[in-house]
């Protein structure tokens, strides 16, 4: 097989930062070269129905959410569905294993962009239509001729998202389900896949004053190109909102390869941080992944990953409201 990197995007990242992104899968050859997996998602943003004008968070409106206190803003940030506006900015290293030679010595960087301007339906419903942007350098890939590693740098393939969420008041908090489709569009670069891919995702969320829960499954398979691809990710979230703007979650994303037959299964520990620079909410992230099981002659080992996201305008929302 073709070496190949893909960005898929969930439509649920938003209580830590997802992905991815984000990136997913690359293939080396037929079982004498590496899988390399990256993170796939990327975060989803939300946003409070309560709140009537979470548009404004960022700009010179001053708006019912501007008032908010970074607290009020960090749970809105956890929430799938909303329509709290970021760009979201995500660096991620992993560190890889295996039985190849040199593989505990390899390691790759990730830097994801991925711009979440929602589109609010009514107060209870949004629409998602969300790209991800990924250049990845230093990406090690086994030759065979040498018997050693090289690396490869390039822009990833890019993951896009196109989802409905709705929001269900509940006495003790809301319920958020999330459905629709994400997909892979290559870009041919060196860690490209040079495969377009489409498959379908779900969400389902509960948020309480003190913390949540979800799950997000989703799945893409191959629709073009020269090899087969079909994989499955489970996404589970869990957080505990503290004081002064922080939230302890985790986000791990446990995937199984139908054509390799192999599970990558990480478990993520996290925090976050919601604060301001001047009347603009950033919401900062920190998290670790520690692989309990991967592909056994290359994997990944353990992955750090950081991120920011400053809330912004909903400047595409607010300019088809003119």
């Amino acid at each position: 097989m073709k070496p190949f990197l893909t960005v898929t995007i969930g439509v649920l990242a938003s209580a830590l930062n997802v992905l991815p992104a984000e990136a997913q899968p690359m293939d080396n050859s037929e079982g004498s070269t590496p899988l390399l997996r990256f993170p796939e998602t990327v975060t989803r943003n939300g946003y409070d129905p309560v709140s009537q004008n979470a548009t404004g968070i960022g700009s010179d409106d001053v708006g019912a959410s501007q008032q908010s206190s970074t607290d009020d803003i960090s749970k809105q940030l956890a929430n799938p569905n909303g329509v709290l506006s970021t760009l979201n900015l995500k660096y991620t290293r992993t560190n890889f294993q295996g039985s190849l030679p040199g593989a505990s010595d390899q390691s790759s960087n990730t830097l994801l962009f991925q711009p979440v301007l929602p589109f609010p339906m009514n107060s209870t419903d949004n629409l998602f239509i969300r790209p991800a942007i990924a250049y990845v350098w230093d990406q090690p890939v086994f030759n065979t001729a040498t018997n050693s590693f090289d690396t490869v740098s390039g822009w990833a393939d890019v993951g896009f998202d196109i989802a409905y969420g709705r929001t269900i008041p509940l006495d003790s908090g809301q319920l958020i389900v999330v459905g629709g489709l994400q997909g892979t569009i290559p870009t041919y670069s060196d860690v490209s896949g040079e495969q377009w891919r489409l498959g379908p995702e779900a969400a389902v969320f509960y948020i309480a004053e003190k913390g949540y829960l979800g799950a997000f499954p989703q799945h893409q398979w191959d629709i073009d190109g020269d090899y087969d691809y079909s994989r499955t990710v489970l996404e589970l979230q869990a957080g505990l909102f503290l004081k002064n703007s922080w939230t302890v979650y985790t986000d791990s994303k446990f995937a199984y390869d139908w054509e390799t037959e192999d599970w990558t299964l990480p478990l993520n520990l996290s925090v976050r941080k919601v604060v301001k620079f001047g009347n603009t909410p950033v919401k900062i992230d920190v998290g670790i992944d520690y692989y309990l099981d991967q592909n056994d002659q290359f994997g990944q080992d353990w992955a750090l990953n950081v991120s920011f996201a400053p809330v912004v305008s909903n400047f595409i929302y607010e300019a088809f409201k003119r």
